[in-house]
């Protein structure tokens, strides 16, 4: 049993989701900072790099568990 099929369907989709939402607000926050000139505050660095490395993670398990065609299809 992989990683995947131990956390239902719907609970993924949840927390596929609120990566995303998470990611947007931090691009949004970014470019806010980035316009106005003052610096991205560190928090900001430190939630970006931390929802990249968990964005990276997540993509690696989904991908390793997508199902492939058979060979020659």
């Amino acid at each position: 049993m992989t990683l995947l099929q131990q956390i239902p369907a719907k609970v993924r989709a949840r927390l596929y989701l609120a990566l995303g939402i998470i990611v947007l607000a931090e691009g949004a926050a970014s470019v806010g900072y980035a316009t106005a000139g003052n610096g991205l505050p560190t928090w900001l660095n430190v939630t970006v790099q931390v929802t990249a490395y968990v964005g990276g993670a997540l993509g690696f398990t989904a991908a390793s568990n997508t199902p492939t065609p058979p060979a020659g299809d």
